[in-house]
Protein backbone atom coordinates (compact mmCIF):
# COMPACT_ATOMS: atom_id res chain seq x y z
CA UNK A 1 0.00 0.00 0.00
CA UNK A 2 1.22 3.64 -0.85
CA UNK A 3 -0.22 6.08 0.87
CA UNK A 4 0.48 9.99 0.77
CA UNK A 5 -0.35 12.45 4.03
CA UNK A 6 -1.30 16.37 3.14
CA UNK A 7 -2.30 19.56 4.21
CA UNK A 8 -4.33 20.66 1.78
CA UNK A 9 -3.58 24.83 0.37
CA UNK A 10 -5.23 27.60 2.20
CA UNK A 11 -8.22 29.32 1.19
CA UNK A 12 -6.74 33.04 1.34
CA UNK A 13 -3.10 33.77 2.41
CA UNK A 14 -3.50 36.65 5.62
CA UNK A 15 -2.64 35.63 8.14
CA UNK A 16 0.46 33.16 9.82
CA UNK A 17 -0.91 29.50 9.86
CA UNK A 18 -2.31 30.09 5.99
CA UNK A 19 1.96 30.52 5.44
CA UNK A 20 3.37 28.86 8.12
CA UNK A 21 6.88 28.86 9.06
CA UNK A 22 6.45 25.35 10.45
CA UNK A 23 5.34 22.01 9.13
CA UNK A 24 2.54 19.72 10.22
CA UNK A 25 2.74 17.51 13.35
CA UNK A 26 -0.36 15.68 13.45
CA UNK A 27 1.01 14.47 9.22
CA UNK A 28 4.09 13.69 11.44
CA UNK A 29 2.84 11.76 13.66
CA UNK A 30 0.43 9.52 11.51
CA UNK A 31 3.40 8.83 9.47
CA UNK A 32 5.87 7.62 12.12
CA UNK A 33 2.98 5.11 13.22
CA UNK A 34 2.55 4.10 10.11
CA UNK A 35 6.49 3.37 9.15
CA UNK A 36 7.12 2.35 12.67
CA UNK A 37 4.45 -0.99 11.64
CA UNK A 38 5.73 -1.28 8.56
CA UNK A 39 2.15 -0.76 7.63
CA UNK A 40 2.53 0.57 4.57
CA UNK A 41 4.98 3.45 2.09
CA UNK A 42 4.20 6.14 3.62
CA UNK A 43 4.88 10.56 2.05
CA UNK A 44 3.96 13.60 3.27
CA UNK A 45 3.24 16.90 1.07
CA UNK A 46 2.71 19.59 3.35
CA UNK A 47 0.92 22.11 0.55
CA UNK A 48 0.49 25.03 3.16
CA UNK A 49 4.51 25.06 4.40
CA UNK A 50 5.80 24.91 0.58
CA UNK A 51 3.42 27.00 -0.71
CA UNK A 52 1.89 24.58 -3.50
CA UNK A 53 -0.99 24.93 -5.36
CA UNK A 54 -3.86 22.45 -6.47
CA UNK A 55 -2.33 21.60 -9.20
CA UNK A 56 1.06 21.00 -7.87
CA UNK A 57 -0.40 19.01 -4.79
CA UNK A 58 -2.38 16.93 -7.72
CA UNK A 59 0.71 16.75 -9.50
CA UNK A 60 2.82 14.89 -6.02
CA UNK A 61 -0.29 12.54 -6.47
CA UNK A 62 -0.39 11.79 -9.66
CA UNK A 63 3.69 11.09 -9.52
CA UNK A 64 3.03 9.01 -6.04
CA UNK A 65 0.37 7.01 -7.17
CA UNK A 66 -0.81 6.35 -3.63
CA UNK A 67 -3.95 3.93 -2.66
CA UNK A 68 -4.66 6.05 0.09
CA UNK A 69 -4.70 9.99 0.28
CA UNK A 70 -4.80 11.47 4.03
CA UNK A 71 -5.60 14.84 4.69
CA UNK A 72 -6.41 16.62 7.82
CA UNK A 73 -8.17 20.28 8.04
CA UNK A 74 -9.55 22.11 11.41
CA UNK A 75 -13.13 23.45 10.62
CA UNK A 76 -11.80 26.38 8.58
CA UNK A 77 -9.90 24.09 6.20
CA UNK A 78 -12.19 21.27 5.66
CA UNK A 79 -13.57 23.02 1.82
CA UNK A 80 -9.74 23.31 0.95
CA UNK A 81 -9.37 19.61 2.21
CA UNK A 82 -12.46 18.24 0.24
CA UNK A 83 -11.43 20.43 -3.03
CA UNK A 84 -8.16 18.18 -2.86
CA UNK A 85 -10.21 14.77 -2.42
CA UNK A 86 -12.82 16.47 -5.75
CA UNK A 87 -9.29 16.49 -7.83
CA UNK A 88 -7.74 13.01 -6.26
CA UNK A 89 -11.45 11.14 -7.49
CA UNK A 90 -10.92 13.03 -10.53
CA UNK A 91 -7.63 11.93 -11.10
CA UNK A 92 -8.21 8.16 -9.72
CA UNK A 93 -11.87 7.05 -8.61
CA UNK A 94 -9.87 3.83 -7.07
CA UNK A 95 -7.64 6.31 -4.78
CA UNK A 96 -9.24 5.75 -0.98
CA UNK A 97 -9.39 9.58 0.24
CA UNK A 98 -9.44 9.76 4.33
CA UNK A 99 -10.19 13.29 6.37
CA UNK A 100 -8.84 13.34 9.53
CA UNK A 101 -8.85 16.59 12.28
CA UNK A 102 -10.77 18.71 14.23
CA UNK A 103 -13.74 19.32 11.94
CA UNK A 104 -14.66 15.81 11.12
CA UNK A 105 -14.50 14.67 14.82
CA UNK A 106 -16.85 17.30 15.76
CA UNK A 107 -19.20 16.82 13.10
CA UNK A 108 -18.68 13.15 11.98
CA UNK A 109 -21.61 12.04 9.72
CA UNK A 110 -22.11 15.57 8.87
CA UNK A 111 -18.91 15.78 7.25
CA UNK A 112 -19.39 12.69 4.99
CA UNK A 113 -22.82 13.93 4.03
CA UNK A 114 -21.66 17.49 2.91
CA UNK A 115 -18.09 16.00 1.08
CA UNK A 116 -18.36 12.79 -0.58
CA UNK A 117 -15.64 12.82 -1.94
CA UNK A 118 -13.91 12.26 1.38
CA UNK A 119 -14.62 8.01 1.35
CA UNK A 120 -13.15 7.83 5.15
CA UNK A 121 -13.34 9.90 8.45
CA UNK A 122 -10.93 9.57 11.26
CA UNK A 123 -12.64 10.66 14.39
CA UNK A 124 -10.38 11.57 17.45
CA UNK A 125 -6.85 10.62 18.23
CA UNK A 126 -5.87 9.25 14.39
CA UNK A 127 -2.44 7.11 14.95
CA UNK A 128 -3.79 3.64 15.59
CA UNK A 129 -7.30 4.24 13.86
CA UNK A 130 -5.46 5.15 10.31
CA UNK A 131 -3.04 2.30 10.64
CA UNK A 132 -5.91 -0.02 10.94
CA UNK A 133 -7.68 1.43 8.26
CA UNK A 134 -4.93 1.44 6.14
CA UNK A 135 -4.12 -2.48 7.05
CA UNK A 136 -7.66 -3.04 6.46
CA UNK A 137 -7.64 -1.63 2.70
CA UNK A 138 -4.82 -3.50 2.21
CA UNK A 139 -6.43 -6.97 3.20
CA UNK A 140 -8.73 -6.70 -0.22
CA UNK A 141 -10.33 -4.09 0.79
CA UNK A 142 -11.55 -5.45 4.26
CA UNK A 143 -14.58 -4.21 5.72
CA UNK A 144 -14.12 -0.87 7.44
CA UNK A 145 -16.82 -1.17 10.07
CA UNK A 146 -14.08 -3.12 11.89
CA UNK A 147 -12.05 -0.52 13.07
CA UNK A 148 -12.55 1.50 15.52
CA UNK A 149 -12.85 5.35 15.17
CA UNK A 150 -14.28 5.53 11.78
CA UNK A 151 -17.32 7.32 10.51
CA UNK A 152 -17.59 5.32 7.31
CA UNK A 153 -20.19 4.23 4.16
CA UNK A 154 -22.40 1.74 4.50
CA UNK A 155 -25.26 1.62 1.79
CA UNK A 156 -24.43 4.79 0.61
CA UNK A 157 -24.81 6.48 4.13
CA UNK A 158 -22.20 7.73 6.58
CA UNK A 159 -22.07 5.22 9.37
CA UNK A 160 -20.27 5.31 12.73
CA UNK A 161 -18.11 2.54 14.06
CA UNK A 162 -17.05 1.77 17.81
CA UNK A 163 -15.55 4.39 19.29
CA UNK A 164 -11.39 4.33 19.86
CA UNK A 165 -9.87 4.54 23.37
CA UNK A 166 -7.39 7.38 23.61
CA UNK A 167 -3.93 5.83 23.86
CA UNK A 168 -3.28 6.79 27.58
CA UNK A 169 0.42 5.54 27.64
CA UNK A 170 1.73 8.70 25.28
CA UNK A 171 5.41 7.21 24.69
CA UNK A 172 3.78 4.46 22.97
CA UNK A 173 3.31 6.57 19.86
CA UNK A 174 6.70 7.17 17.62
CA UNK A 175 8.56 9.93 17.12
CA UNK A 176 7.19 11.91 14.49
CA UNK A 177 8.34 11.22 10.95
CA UNK A 178 9.85 14.82 10.86
CA UNK A 179 12.63 13.79 7.90
CA UNK A 180 9.47 12.84 5.31
CA UNK A 181 8.67 16.69 5.84
CA UNK A 182 10.67 19.76 4.60
CA UNK A 183 13.56 20.78 6.88
CA UNK A 184 11.46 23.84 8.81
CA UNK A 185 13.14 26.99 11.08
CA UNK A 186 10.56 26.30 13.84
CA UNK A 187 8.46 23.08 15.00
CA UNK A 188 5.13 22.12 16.52
CA UNK A 189 5.93 19.85 19.73
CA UNK A 190 3.80 18.51 22.26
CA UNK A 191 5.08 16.99 25.91
CA UNK A 192 1.26 15.81 26.12
CA UNK A 193 -2.65 15.87 25.13
CA UNK A 194 -5.70 16.52 27.02
CA UNK A 195 -7.27 19.54 29.32
CA UNK A 196 -9.29 18.81 31.89
CA UNK A 197 -11.45 22.87 31.54
CA UNK A 198 -14.59 23.03 29.90
CA UNK A 199 -14.45 26.30 28.28
CA UNK A 200 -17.24 26.92 26.51
CA UNK A 201 -15.76 28.28 23.20
CA UNK A 202 -13.47 25.33 22.71
CA UNK A 203 -14.37 21.80 21.40
CA UNK A 204 -11.46 19.99 23.78
CA UNK A 205 -10.58 17.15 20.45
CA UNK A 206 -7.79 16.03 22.65
CA UNK A 207 -10.39 14.58 25.67
CA UNK A 208 -10.44 16.49 29.47
CA UNK A 209 -7.80 13.26 30.58
CA UNK A 210 -4.26 14.57 30.20
CA UNK A 211 -2.02 12.10 29.09
CA UNK A 212 1.36 12.74 29.45
CA UNK A 213 4.41 11.56 28.04
CA UNK A 214 7.61 10.84 29.97
CA UNK A 215 10.42 13.16 30.83
CA UNK A 216 12.68 10.81 28.87
CA UNK A 217 11.07 10.44 25.68
CA UNK A 218 10.16 14.65 25.39
CA UNK A 219 14.26 14.82 25.92
CA UNK A 220 14.64 12.36 22.94
CA UNK A 221 12.85 13.82 20.45
CA UNK A 222 14.00 17.26 21.55
CA UNK A 223 17.86 16.06 21.46
CA UNK A 224 16.78 14.71 18.03
CA UNK A 225 15.09 17.39 16.20
CA UNK A 226 17.76 19.83 17.65
CA UNK A 227 20.90 17.40 16.04
CA UNK A 228 18.99 16.61 12.89
CA UNK A 229 17.45 19.65 11.79
CA UNK A 230 19.06 22.81 13.90
CA UNK A 231 15.74 24.79 14.46
CA UNK A 232 15.64 28.16 16.17
CA UNK A 233 12.45 27.62 17.57
CA UNK A 234 9.52 25.35 18.92
CA UNK A 235 5.77 25.96 20.02
CA UNK A 236 5.29 23.75 22.75
CA UNK A 237 1.12 23.15 21.68
CA UNK A 238 0.06 21.48 24.59
CA UNK A 239 -2.82 22.63 25.34
CA UNK A 240 -2.25 23.21 29.08
CA UNK A 241 2.08 22.73 29.61
CA UNK A 242 2.26 23.70 33.22
CA UNK A 243 -0.88 20.64 34.10
CA UNK A 244 0.81 18.43 36.25
CA UNK A 245 3.23 20.76 38.58
CA UNK A 246 5.71 17.80 39.76
CA UNK A 247 6.11 16.73 36.31
CA UNK A 248 6.93 20.33 34.92
CA UNK A 249 9.42 20.50 37.37
CA UNK A 250 11.02 17.68 36.26
CA UNK A 251 10.76 18.55 32.73
CA UNK A 252 12.45 22.00 33.22
CA UNK A 253 15.03 20.62 34.96
CA UNK A 254 15.93 18.10 32.10
CA UNK A 255 15.71 20.51 29.85
CA UNK A 256 17.86 23.07 31.91
CA UNK A 257 20.73 20.34 32.15
CA UNK A 258 20.74 19.88 28.94
CA UNK A 259 21.56 23.34 27.83
CA UNK A 260 17.83 23.57 25.63
CA UNK A 261 18.02 27.11 26.15
CA UNK A 262 21.61 27.74 24.45
CA UNK A 263 20.75 25.81 21.28
CA UNK A 264 16.87 27.39 20.84
CA UNK A 265 14.11 29.20 22.27
CA UNK A 266 10.60 27.99 22.29
CA UNK A 267 7.12 28.99 23.64
CA UNK A 268 4.34 27.18 25.55
CA UNK A 269 0.74 27.97 26.31
CA UNK A 270 -0.75 27.39 29.71
CA UNK A 271 -3.59 28.06 32.80
CA UNK A 272 -3.02 31.10 34.90
CA UNK A 273 -4.22 28.45 38.01
CA UNK A 274 -1.52 26.44 37.32
CA UNK A 275 1.46 28.51 37.43
CA UNK A 276 3.88 30.36 40.16
CA UNK A 277 6.87 32.13 39.71
CA UNK A 278 9.62 28.88 40.11
CA UNK A 279 8.03 27.22 37.15
CA UNK A 280 8.39 30.76 35.44
CA UNK A 281 12.01 30.95 36.15
CA UNK A 282 12.46 27.47 35.26
CA UNK A 283 10.47 27.99 31.90
CA UNK A 284 12.96 31.17 31.28
CA UNK A 285 16.12 29.37 32.19
CA UNK A 286 15.03 26.33 30.23
CA UNK A 287 14.86 28.84 26.74
CA UNK A 288 11.51 29.42 27.19
CA UNK A 289 11.07 33.28 25.90
CA UNK A 290 7.17 33.58 25.77
CA UNK A 291 4.64 31.99 27.74
CA UNK A 292 0.68 32.66 26.41
CA UNK A 293 -1.94 32.81 29.09
CA UNK A 294 -5.24 31.87 28.15
CA UNK A 295 -7.50 35.07 29.43
CA UNK A 296 -10.03 35.11 27.38
CA UNK A 297 -12.13 38.31 28.77
CA UNK A 298 -11.56 40.94 31.44
CA UNK A 299 -15.30 40.70 32.23
CA UNK A 300 -15.46 39.16 35.96
CA UNK A 301 -19.37 37.77 35.18
CA UNK A 302 -18.48 36.63 31.33
CA UNK A 303 -15.21 34.76 33.19
CA UNK A 304 -17.46 33.59 35.44
CA UNK A 305 -19.47 32.04 33.32
CA UNK A 306 -16.95 30.41 30.50
CA UNK A 307 -16.16 27.70 32.62
CA UNK A 308 -12.52 28.33 32.58
CA UNK A 309 -12.15 28.51 36.61
CA UNK A 310 -10.35 31.84 36.40
CA UNK A 311 -10.19 35.10 38.06
CA UNK A 312 -9.21 38.41 37.45
CA UNK A 313 -6.83 38.56 40.44
CA UNK A 314 -5.40 35.17 39.73
CA UNK A 315 -4.74 36.36 36.17
CA UNK A 316 -2.68 39.58 37.66
CA UNK A 317 -1.02 37.68 39.65
CA UNK A 318 0.47 35.16 36.73
CA UNK A 319 1.43 38.46 34.85
CA UNK A 320 3.17 39.68 38.10
CA UNK A 321 5.02 36.00 38.56
CA UNK A 322 6.18 36.12 34.88
CA UNK A 323 7.44 40.11 34.84
CA UNK A 324 9.25 39.24 38.40
CA UNK A 325 11.42 36.72 35.86
CA UNK A 326 11.87 38.45 32.76
CA UNK A 327 9.49 36.43 30.89
CA UNK A 328 7.42 37.61 28.42
CA UNK A 329 3.48 37.04 28.38
CA UNK A 330 1.19 36.63 25.52
CA UNK A 331 -2.58 36.79 26.47
CA UNK A 332 -5.19 35.25 24.60
CA UNK A 333 -8.31 37.25 24.20
CA UNK A 334 -11.60 36.68 22.37
CA UNK A 335 -14.21 39.45 21.66
CA UNK A 336 -17.47 37.71 21.20
CA UNK A 337 -18.62 35.80 24.33
CA UNK A 338 -22.28 35.29 24.96
CA UNK A 339 -24.40 37.90 25.44
CA UNK A 340 -21.10 40.63 24.92
CA UNK A 341 -22.00 44.14 24.77
CA UNK A 342 -19.57 47.05 23.65
CA UNK A 343 -19.16 48.15 27.79
CA UNK A 344 -18.48 44.40 28.21
CA UNK A 345 -15.86 44.61 25.24
CA UNK A 346 -14.27 47.72 26.22
CA UNK A 347 -13.74 45.83 30.02
CA UNK A 348 -11.64 43.24 27.96
CA UNK A 349 -9.92 46.08 26.32
CA UNK A 350 -8.97 47.81 29.43
CA UNK A 351 -8.30 44.62 31.54
CA UNK A 352 -5.81 43.66 28.83
CA UNK A 353 -4.37 47.36 28.41
CA UNK A 354 -3.91 47.18 32.56
CA UNK A 355 -1.67 44.04 32.81
CA UNK A 356 0.16 45.23 29.50
CA UNK A 357 1.49 41.71 27.87
CA UNK A 358 4.25 41.99 25.62
CA UNK A 359 2.37 39.97 22.87
CA UNK A 360 -1.62 41.20 23.18
CA UNK A 361 -4.06 38.75 20.56
CA UNK A 362 -7.38 39.53 20.08
CA UNK A 363 -9.50 37.41 17.90
CA UNK A 364 -13.26 37.38 17.68
CA UNK A 365 -15.34 34.31 18.88
CA UNK A 366 -15.80 31.85 16.25
CA UNK A 367 -18.95 29.38 16.66
CA UNK A 368 -16.50 26.07 16.07
CA UNK A 369 -18.49 23.04 15.61
CA UNK A 370 -18.51 20.78 19.07
CA UNK A 371 -18.40 23.84 21.23
CA UNK A 372 -21.11 25.23 23.10
CA UNK A 373 -21.22 28.30 21.65
CA UNK A 374 -21.57 26.59 18.22
CA UNK A 375 -24.91 25.55 19.89
CA UNK A 376 -26.04 29.12 21.01
CA UNK A 377 -25.25 30.67 17.50
CA UNK A 378 -26.94 27.57 15.85
CA UNK A 379 -29.89 28.30 18.00
CA UNK A 380 -29.75 32.51 17.61
CA UNK A 381 -29.31 32.33 21.88
CA UNK A 382 -26.65 34.07 24.12
CA UNK A 383 -26.84 37.02 21.46
CA UNK A 384 -25.82 35.87 18.76
CA UNK A 385 -27.00 36.11 15.23
CA UNK A 386 -25.48 33.67 12.72
CA UNK A 387 -24.02 35.07 9.78
CA UNK A 388 -22.73 32.44 7.24
CA UNK A 389 -22.76 28.67 7.23
CA UNK A 390 -19.56 28.75 4.59
CA UNK A 391 -16.70 26.54 6.80
CA UNK A 392 -14.55 29.38 5.08
CA UNK A 393 -15.93 32.37 7.02
CA UNK A 394 -14.46 29.90 10.00
CA UNK A 395 -11.72 31.78 11.00
CA UNK A 396 -10.82 33.76 14.01
CA UNK A 397 -8.93 36.66 12.58
CA UNK A 398 -10.52 37.42 9.51
CA UNK A 399 -13.85 35.49 9.39
CA UNK A 400 -17.57 35.90 8.86
CA UNK A 401 -19.24 33.78 10.80
CA UNK A 402 -21.69 35.58 13.37
CA UNK A 403 -22.43 38.74 14.89
CA UNK A 404 -24.55 39.99 18.09
CA UNK A 405 -28.18 41.62 17.54
CA UNK A 406 -26.48 44.38 19.71
CA UNK A 407 -23.38 44.39 18.26
CA UNK A 408 -22.89 44.08 14.15
CA UNK A 409 -19.78 42.38 12.80
CA UNK A 410 -18.06 45.64 12.01
CA UNK A 411 -18.51 46.27 15.75
CA UNK A 412 -16.83 43.20 16.34
CA UNK A 413 -13.54 43.95 14.27
CA UNK A 414 -14.06 47.92 15.44
CA UNK A 415 -13.38 46.57 19.04
CA UNK A 416 -10.42 43.94 17.94
CA UNK A 417 -8.57 46.56 16.43
CA UNK A 418 -9.21 49.27 19.26
CA UNK A 419 -7.97 46.60 21.57
CA UNK A 420 -4.74 46.16 20.12
CA UNK A 421 -4.05 50.37 19.96
CA UNK A 422 -5.30 50.79 23.51
CA UNK A 423 -2.77 47.96 24.84
CA UNK A 424 0.36 49.74 23.15
CA UNK A 425 -0.85 53.14 23.39
CA UNK A 426 -2.04 53.50 26.89
CA UNK A 427 0.99 52.28 27.82
CA UNK A 428 3.27 53.92 25.81
CA UNK A 429 4.69 51.33 23.70
CA UNK A 430 5.41 53.08 20.24
CA UNK A 431 8.26 50.91 19.12
CA UNK A 432 6.41 48.07 20.14
CA UNK A 433 3.61 48.77 18.60
CA UNK A 434 5.75 49.79 15.15
CA UNK A 435 7.20 46.37 14.99
CA UNK A 436 3.96 44.22 16.12
CA UNK A 437 2.40 45.81 12.94
CA UNK A 438 5.62 45.14 10.63
CA UNK A 439 4.72 41.40 12.53
CA UNK A 440 1.24 41.16 11.47
CA UNK A 441 0.85 43.29 8.58
CA UNK A 442 -0.66 40.77 6.52
CA UNK A 443 -3.35 40.31 8.92
CA UNK A 444 -3.78 43.69 10.00
CA UNK A 445 -4.13 44.92 6.88
CA UNK A 446 -6.82 42.50 5.89
CA UNK A 447 -8.78 43.46 8.97
CA UNK A 448 -8.54 47.63 8.08
CA UNK A 449 -9.72 46.99 4.31
CA UNK A 450 -12.17 44.93 5.31
CA UNK A 451 -13.01 47.19 8.42
CA UNK A 452 -13.16 50.48 6.49
CA UNK A 453 -13.35 49.29 2.94
CA UNK A 454 -15.47 46.60 3.22
CA UNK A 455 -13.33 44.40 1.00
CA UNK A 456 -12.53 40.51 2.15
CA UNK A 457 -9.21 39.19 1.24
CA UNK A 458 -10.13 36.97 -1.72
CA UNK A 459 -9.17 32.95 -2.15
CA UNK A 460 -5.64 32.11 -3.47
CA UNK A 461 -7.35 30.20 -6.70
CA UNK A 462 -10.95 30.54 -8.19
CA UNK A 463 -13.53 28.23 -6.92
CA UNK A 464 -15.94 29.08 -9.25
CA UNK A 465 -16.25 25.12 -9.35
CA UNK A 466 -17.13 24.58 -5.87
CA UNK A 467 -20.55 22.71 -5.67
CA UNK A 468 -23.48 24.26 -3.85
CA UNK A 469 -24.15 22.66 -0.71
CA UNK A 470 -24.75 23.18 2.88
CA UNK A 471 -23.99 20.92 5.70
CA UNK A 472 -26.61 18.94 7.65
CA UNK A 473 -25.56 20.32 10.82
CA UNK A 474 -27.18 24.09 9.51
CA UNK A 475 -30.62 22.44 8.81
CA UNK A 476 -33.59 24.59 9.40
CA UNK A 477 -30.66 27.58 10.38
CA UNK A 478 -31.33 30.43 8.52
CA UNK A 479 -28.10 32.91 8.16
CA UNK A 480 -28.72 36.56 8.45
CA UNK A 481 -27.03 38.39 6.57
CA UNK A 482 -26.82 42.04 6.66
CA UNK A 483 -25.51 45.08 5.11
CA UNK A 484 -22.71 46.95 6.96
CA UNK A 485 -23.80 49.20 9.74
CA UNK A 486 -21.98 51.98 11.09
CA UNK A 487 -19.92 51.46 14.33
CA UNK A 488 -22.36 51.69 17.24
CA UNK A 489 -19.67 52.39 20.06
Amino acid sequence: MRVLLVNPPPFQRVDRYDTPDFVRLGLASLAAQLRHDRACDVRIVDAKFERLTYAQVIARVRDLRPDVVGLTAFTNEIKPAARVARMVKTLSPSIVTVIGGAHVTALPRETLVEFPEFDVGVVGEGERTFRELVLTKAASGGRLGTVAGLVHREDGEPALSEERERILDQDEIPIPAWDLLPASPRYLFMTQRGCPFRCTFCANPNGRVVRKRSVARVMEELDYLIARFSPRELYVCDEVFTSEPERTHALLDAMIAARVGQRLRWSAQTHVNLVDREIFRKMKAAGCFIVGLGIETGDPEIMRKMRKGITQQRVIEARRAARSVGLAVESLMIIGHPDETWQSAMRTIDFAAQLDPERPIFGVMVPYPGTHVAELARRGEGGYRLLSTDWNDYNKQIGHAMEFENLSRRDLEALQLLAYLQVFVKNGRWADLARFVWEYRSEGWAVVDKLFLGRRPPPVEAFDDEPARASPYFEGVQARPRRSLPITG
